[in-house]
């Protein structure tokens, strides 16, 4: 579970498997997207460019996999990795309390679409 992140304008990171490799292995899967003008940080910063999305194990409520293209989406992705590795429900990304406004706090918004 190794995230990478090309830094570019805004930054793409990757953690997991994408939506097609989970259902190539077999996953039921479920998919929530939203787009990063819904983060009130991007909105404060004028950085509402991208997209945030994830694919959670429809069976288990695990985090399988996740796509930030965002602002700080390098910053943003390793807090998706610890839930990962620690194989907590996305719930706990849902129902957290994160710092307002931060670009993390964006994973409250994603992961509520569930």
């Amino acid at each position: 579970m190794v995230p990478s992140c090309l830094f570019i304008d805004p930054e793409l990171a990757h953690v997991g498997l994408t939506e097609t490799e989970a259902q190539q292995q077999g996953y039921a899967i479920r998919v929530a997207k939203v787009d990063a003008s819904a983060v009130p940080r991007a909105r404060t910063l004028g950085q509402t460019d991208g997209l945030l999305k994830a694919i959670v194990d429809a069976d288990t409520g695990h985090i399988l996999g996740c796509s930030l293209l965002c602002h700080e989406a390098g910053e943003v992705i390793s807090t998706v990795q610890m839930v990962m590795q620690a194989q907590m429900p996305y719930t706990v990304l849902r129902d957290g309390i994160l710092t307002h406004p931060t670009m993390t706090e964006g994973l409250n918004i994603l992961f509520s679409k569930f």
